[in-house]
């Protein structure tokens, strides 16, 4: 006895109902992590202006505009971008459903599923990949939604090509629109071109009037998109605005003197937690205790890439006996191969990068099942038994990303023998609670005999300094200094910045100055260091520098009140109210005109 044939309409309101209710109690969770740079002292994208975004990082300018957006809707109120990205994640999954119906349609696929329960079938994979606890870092990690929107533009392109082939040509003039997006959303989009191939080889069978070579032919303006990203790294610097001054959270260790032969046999082993956490999604963490692997004399590593090779063959193996098993598979391999082959990232592993995979898995288990399963009940029974949990998963890993607190309270629980989790727990102590001291022993415990992170002892600096005790902050903060790397030049900016109170304590105006201007050379566009400079010279007597100064600062963040604050204030001393009123409509008025809509 079969089930009813479910609506399209049923289908839609079944998956925005899960994603809702999964993600219902995130839209007060705070900034996190990489949003502080990406976002909050990110002043390229206030006021909102295309130039300036697209200065920032060309190869993300259609990620940063929209975040400019919400700051443009709602300044720096989290519902708004929270909002933002769950309407993403829905409309993802939504493209999702519609994109497995258009496979269940094509010529490979022809009877291989009823008509009557084509829809069950895009309905569970649709949902599965709505409600998996391991897309919660896509979609509410604010900064990642350069991952969900990519994915959103990456999965719209094939379904558009899929009507294309099987409806109507005019859907070409669409995949060629969301193929441009997704290449200048997030760099995971350069495996679009492959994905397009991949659809094509498996569900339209090469026959005399479709030879391969006609295939190739169809997808050569498809490959020509190949070239943007590579060219978009070519032709524009990457710009990155780091304000500091303050406890920083501690970003990952740079990859750059990891090997791509090294960093590809970790991805082995990182490969396979991917697939573990895929089926068993349980100890998730932001920031996972992972080795680096170096050589095959590692069993684990041989034992890892044993595991891969033989799913990636055994994909080969299905491919008569059932596509879209093998479609699943090697899509996963496809899908994560900027991210997880011999381009070394900071970060072995991170869940976000599973968000666009996630759809071959949700297709290959929605495969399984329905081959497995001896009744549409039974499917329907085990596929949405495993969607509800999924969903509560999902509502309660939610609840750690409430603030930095919960988040990096849960990364130590999980990570406990990392330094970074503690790092980022005691800047949570320090910025959150204001208590400095349980911050700096989180720091001690971070700082592991031979272990020095340059972000760690400048933390730990400023957090001594805040007590008061000027010996032990500038002993952190001349190894910090004396450890950094000439071309880190926004930390060394940062490092630099943090020596100057202290020397502007002991009256050492003119060092303070002079260390203050190697800060402005390492890190030039942070207003911050110029609002402090202009402070400087106006202690120091130096009036007109003074006022180049603070207006500096005003013209790199138009948007903030730090440098229309100083020079009122300096106008004020100085007794010229007028100006200092002046200054103060200027910036009023200013703030006015680039108001957010909904408030700020």
């Amino acid at each position: 006895m079969n089930l009813k044939p479910l609506s399209t309409r049923t289908c839609l309101l079944l998956i925005l109902f899960f994603g809702i209710a999964a993600y219902s109690n995130t839209l007060t969770s705070s900034f996190q992590f990489d949003d502080v740079p990406t976002i909050l002292e990110n002043h390229s994208l206030q006021p909102l202006n295309l130039a300036k975004i697209w200065s920032y990082h060309p190869p993300r300018f259609i990620t940063d505009l929209s975040f400019a957006f919400n700051l443009y809707l709602a300044g720096f109120q989290t519902w708004s971008f929270h909002i933002f990205n769950l309407l993403i994640h829905l409309f993802t999954s939504l493209i999702v459903f519609q994109l497995t119906l258009w496979i269940l349609r094509t010529p490979s696929m022809e009877n291989k599923i009823p008509s009557s329960q084509q829809h069950l079938f895009a309905l569970i994979t649709a949902l599965l990949f709505t409600a998996h606890p391991l897309q919660t870092e896509a979609v509410t990690y604010i900064s990642q939604r350069a991952t969900s929107l990519a994915t959103l533009f990456y999965l719209a392109a094939l379904w558009m090509y899929l009507r294309a082939r099987l409806e109507n040509a005019r859907h070409y003039g669409a995949v060629f629109i969301f193929m441009l997006a997704a290449m200048f959303t997030k760099e995971i989009s350069f495996t679009l071109p492959f994905a397009i191939l991949l659809l094509e080889l498996f569900f339209f069978p090469i026959s005399e009037k479709e030879p391969l070579s006609k295939k190739l032919l169809r997808w050569t303006p498809f490959a020509a998109f190949l070239v943007i990203i590579p060219l978009l790294y070519l032709t524009n610097a990457y710009i990155l605005v780091r304000d500091g001054g303050s406890i920083n959270i501690i970003p990952p260790s740079t990859a750059n003197t990891i090997s791509r032969w090294d960093y590809l046999l970790t991805q082995f082993r990182v490969m396979r937690t991917y697939l573990r956490l895929l089926v068993f999604p349980v100890n998730q963490c932001i920031d996972y205790d992972y080795r680096l692997s170096s050589g095959w004399e590692d069993p684990d590593v041989w034992a890892a890439f044993s595991l891969l090779l033989s799913i990636f063959l055994l994909s080969f193996a299905f491919v008569k006996k059932n596509r879209l098993i093998s479609f699943g598979i090697l899509w996963f391999f496809l899908t994560l191969s900027v991210e997880s082959t011999i381009i070394p990232l900071p970060d072995f592993i991170l869940e976000h990068r599973l968000y666009l995979p996630m759809f071959g898995f949700a297709l290959f288990s929605t495969s399984l099942l329905w081959m497995l399963s001896k009744s549409i009940k039974l499917f329907t029974a085990i596929s949405l038994s495993v969607v509800v949990i999924f969903s509560s998963m999902t509502y309660f890993r939610n609840e750690v990303w409430k603030n930095p607190l919960t988040l990096w309270q849960d990364a130590v629980k999980n990570s406990p023998n990392k330094w970074r989790p503690y790092a980022n727990l005691g800047t949570a102590y320090a910025e959150e609670l204001s208590d400095v001291k349980t911050a700096l022993l989180y720091y001690h415990k971070a700082l592991k005999p031979g272990s020095y992170p340059i972000n760690l002892l400048s933390n730990m600096a400023t957090a001594y300094s805040r007590l008061g005790d000027s010996k032990a902050s500038a002993s952190y903060q001349a190894l910090a200094l004396s450890l950094t790397n000439s071309g880190d030049r926004a930390l060394r900016g940062i490092l630099y910045f943090n020596q100057v109170d202290a020397l502007r304590n002991k009256g050492e105006m003119a060092g303070a100055i002079n260390v203050l201007k190697k800060a402005i050379e390492n890190t030039p566009q942070n207003h911050l260091f110029h609002v402090k400079l202009g402070e400087l010279y106006r202690e120091s007597g130096q009036e007109d520098a003074a006022i180049a100064a603070f207006r500096r600062a005003i013209e790199l963040a138009p948007l903030s009140e730090d440098g229309y604050d100083a020079l009122a204030l300096f106008y004020k001393e100085k007794g010229d109210k007028q100006k200092a009123l002046a200054v103060l409509v200027e910036y009023l008025t200013y703030k006015k005109k680039h108001k957010p809509l909904f408030g700020n």
